[in-house]
């Protein structure tokens, strides 16, 4: 009997633990949801459609984006997770830029979106941005942080949406302009609730 207590009841707590935690991690349905492959030295414009698949998983649309090293490029600033990110407010044009990635859904279930948004005051810029969300049908719009300095400020955003296809495509987007506004997302997950 001791034998098997002593054999048992650290199998038991193992599977309760592991158990536990492994229903409480979903997976997120996004490749690359950190923008970190390929990687870029610095800055990178994706504003040609031969760049337009150059970040693994995503795809650019309208003018591009500008795809960069955070800490390379505005120092003293950190990614949200990893340390590349995208800027939809792709300077090299003024009619907007965006990124997109198709996955696969369940018609009627609910998915939960969960990113970060950044914004700076590097290079005159005013601080103050908008990120335009277009997925499962809907379309909304967050502010980002309003940044008080250089050095990039970012805040969490959720949006939950239920799918109405089999597959659907999850669009960042900004059009204002470049040259006055920033608008900075990474680590972007998409989860089944």
């Amino acid at each position: 009997m001791n034998r098997f207590k002593k054999y048992a009841t650290p199998l038991m707590l193992c599977v309760v633990l592991f158990g536990v935690g492994g229903n409480a991690v979903a997976a997120n349905l996004l490749v690359n949801g950190s923008f970190e492959q390929p990687g870029c030295s610095a800055s990178c414009i994706l504003s040609t459609p031969a760049q337009a698949n150059f970040i693994t998983g995503w795809t650019t649309f309208l003018s591009g984006a500008e795809y960069f090293n955070l800490p390379a490029s505005i120092g003293g600033s950190l990614a949200a997770d990893g340390v590349v990110i995208v800027d939809l407010a792709n300077y090299i044009y003024s009619n907007g830029g965006g990124i997109q990635q198709n996955f696969a859904t369940s018609v009627g279930a609910k998915y939960r979106l969960t990113f970060s948004a950044g914004n700076s005051r590097y290079a005159s810029r005013s601080g103050e941005g908008v990120i335009q969300i277009k997925v499962a049908g809907q379309s909304v719009t967050f502010n980002t942080p309003s940044a008080k300095g250089r050095a990039v400020e970012w805040s969490t955003i959720t949006y939950d949406f239920i799918a109405t296809s089999p597959q659907t495509t999850l669009a960042f987007s900004n059009e204002q302009n470049p040259y006055a506004n920033y608008a900075f997302i990474d680590n972007v997950i998409v989860e089944r609730l």
